[in-house]
């Protein structure tokens, strides 16, 4: 599994934990995306959107023009070509003239989603974006896409505030390998970047 070269030690524990997807927020937080967690996106997005040929994000927003999605498919060039995965159907956003896809399936089944992927002629994300299940197990499975990024490319993690796998991951990455920035908006769920080195 690639995160085993990329994080500086093994963070499962083998407990149900693992398989854990929230945490209630320290400070009592409720709203789901807030200004901070869009602006942050925004700003780094921002840094490749020009040269930028795809994107990926795992799990799709739920939350109309205040979502991680409409950042993407608003700031996007038109050839950039946007793919959506998610659990749930979220072909209400497909649009093929301007490169938006999406893809109804489990991130975990890797392979057969990397299939899909080569059919709309994606190989490779400029920008990943994480936030799916935020369990360990599942952030394990979902970095396995980073074999996909571009040189130089961008992966962003939503909840990095308490969630026990996107806050536990981004603060074990390998910083010889990724210049991080864990968590931009900690007083909200919290929202991390991590570019290749």
């Amino acid at each position: 599994m690639k995160w085993s070269f990329d994080l500086t030690r093994d963070i499962r524990t083998f407990t149900d934990f693992d398989d854990v997807d929230y945490q209630p927020h320290p400070l009592g937080h409720e709203q789901e995306i807030t200004d901070c967690n869009l602006n942050n996106l925004i700003d780094h997005f921002s840094k490749i959107k020009d040269n930028a040929k795809s994107i990926l994000e795992i799990g799709v927003g739920r939350n109309g023009s205040r979502s991680f999605v409409h950042v993407f498919t608003e700031y996007k060039k038109k050839e950039t070509v946007y793919i959506g995965l998610d659990i749930q159907d979220r072909s209400f956003l497909r649009n093929k003239e301007n490169n938006i896809h999406t893809i109804q399936n489990n991130s975990s089944n890797y392979s057969e989603n990397v299939k899909h992927f080569n059919e709309i002629g994606v190989n490779e994300f400029d920008f990943i974006f994480i936030d799916g299940w935020h369990s360990i197990n599942q952030v394990l499975d979902d970095w396995e896409y980073t074999n996909l990024l571009s040189d130089g490319g961008i992966v962003g993690f939503h909840d990095t505030t308490c969630h026990p796998g996107p806050s536990a991951f981004i603060n074990a990455l390998n910083r010889d390998k990724w210049e991080v920035i864990e968590n931009c908006c900690p007083l909200d769920w919290g929202i991390g970047f991590a570019k290749k080195l």
